[in-house]
């Protein structure tokens, strides 16, 4: 598997937070019985072949960060011609995962445990994903923490350059600090237009994330974008 490091330093500062939870027996079980159905493994130099894991060649949907996977297990059954490549790097969100597409039935979602900058980086190449979704980011509110946050420069070109023409980006978030934050990284992007509103956004399902911001006051921020297909030269 590949690692982080290069140099014997980091490549970039993690944007989420380690060790997060604890793994219970029933996600064990589901990890033991069905990861190897919908798990996916990258190994240190190579490319992961995508049309080796999915069962169709549907379009395919990337979310970062899913968390418990009920947005993503959600979508696709939602979706059905849609595939789903989902990008978590906790444990028991995977586990917890890997339960509830068995328990719903459904075939088009394949799962990551890693890194989504390594994996979009080093383990994914071209223009193959029609959109790249994240739902409520750890938004790293210290100052001295800002460099930590997904959306960053570096990110969102990588993002760019793997969504096809006219692909899209939609993010939700309840701290308005880093939608501003999120609306000025993208302004200084070439590659990128603001749309009113991701098509994939129609299907978002309320998480337990969204719903504790809400309940302590908080307003939701939904932003899409999407990917110009001709870029002019400056």
């Amino acid at each position: 598997m590949s690692n982080l490091k290069q140099n014997r330093e980091l490549r970039w500062a993690p944007s989420y937070l380690r060790n997060r939870g604890k793994i219970t027996r029933a996600q064990k079980r589901a990890m033991r019985n069905w990861w190897p159905e919908v798990g996916i493994r990258f190994e240190h130099g190579k490319i992961i072949d995508l049309d080796e894991h999915f069962p169709s060649r549907g379009p395919l949907v990337i979310e970062i960060g899913f968390g418990m996977g009920d947005h993503l297990v959600g979508l696709a059954r939602a979706m059905p011609d849609y595939q789903f490549l989902g990008i978590e790097v906790h444990r028991p969100g995977l586990a917890a995962t890997t339960g509830k597409i068995h328990e719903a039935g459904v075939k088009n979602v394949r799962l990551i445990r890693g890194d989504a900058r390594l994996v979009l980086s080093d383990h994914l190449t071209g223009e193959v994903a029609e959109a790249v979704l994240v739902q409520f980011p750890e938004p790293w509110t210290k100052a001295s923490n800002e460099h930590r946050r997904l959306v960053q420069r570096n990110t969102v070109e990588l993002i760019r350059d793997r969504l096809v023409p006219d692909g899209e980006f939609a993010l939700a978030t309840d701290v308005a600090e880093y939608a501003r934050h999120c609306e000025k990284i993208f302004a200084d992007v070439s590659g990128w237009g603001t749309i009113k509103s991701s098509r994939f956004q129609d299907y978002r399902i309320k998480t337990i994330y969204e719903q504790k911001g809400l309940d302590e006051g908080r307003s939701i921020h939904e932003l899409a974008y999407r990917k110009i297909s001709r870029i002019d030269p400056t």
